[in-house]
């Protein structure tokens, strides 16, 4: 069965191998798309693997990981964007690409997250309603670029700790409003980014990675999710 075509939410694969996303750090200054992104992904779409996902691109200026982070949260990146999805599509593959917001972990001056819980010595700003709505906002116009470049579906990155997985994580969201407490209030947050990002692109295919067991000391055990 590995190797038979499948048919997922209007995608068809040709087979059931796909690759993850995994952060490289190949980006150029200002998180264009280099030469070394678009040899690396050609590669890895000459591999035979059914789809490939892209390493996590920054929805906004202050979630960017680091300088040499992706970047598509202007319209400007869209034609970098458009050669690299068009690189891996040219070897048969299907071509996606993951969108993050790194919350505390941004290589910013001000990070922010659902609440100042201190990280790598840095503790960051815990935003405030206002903020959290343009921050949904800002994927939901990050997955139109996506799909305007010609990728064949997005990825929101909920996991390895970034923002969306800052506020499920009962260890990193110690609000008490409507966005923190039990977890159908921690889920809030990703919630309204997922709706807004599917009332943004319609029919456009969406994943969603999501962390489930975080292996911390008063982090998300998988016991909760499920």
């Amino acid at each position: 069965n590995l190797f038979k075509p499948l048919n997922l939410n209007g995608l068809r694969l040709k087979n059931r191998i796909t690759m993850a996303p995994l952060y490289l750090g190949y980006a150029a200054e200002g998180g264009k798309i280099s030469p070394l992104l678009l040899y690396h992904y050609k590669l890895m779409a000459q591999s035979g693997a059914a789809m490939i996902m892209v390493e996590n691109a920054s929805i906004a200026p202050g979630g960017c990981g680091s300088p040499r982070t992706i970047r598509c949260d202007h319209n400007r990146f869209i034609p970098g964007l458009a050669r690299l999805a068009a690189t891996i599509k040219d070897q048969k593959s299907l071509a996606g690409l993951q969108i993050n917001h790194a919350g505390r972990f941004a290589h910013v001056a001000d990070p922010v997250a659902p609440s100042p819980v201190a990280a790598f010595n840095r503790t960051p700003r815990a935003l405030i309603r206002k903020e959290i709505t343009t921050i949904a906002k800002q994927f939901a116009k990050a997955a139109s670029r996506v799909k305007q470049a010609g990728f064949d579906l997005v990825e929101l990155h909920g996991g390895t700790g970034y923002l969306l997985a800052q506020f499920v994580s009962p260890r990193t969201n110690r609000r008490t409003d409507g966005y923190g407490g039990e977890l159908a209030h921690r889920l809030q947050f990703p919630l309204e980014v997922l709706k807004r990002v599917k009332d943004a692109v319609g029919d456009f295919p969406v994943g969603y990675r999501f962390l489930a067991e975080e292996w911390l000391p008063g982090g998300l055990k998988l016991e909760e999710p499920l």
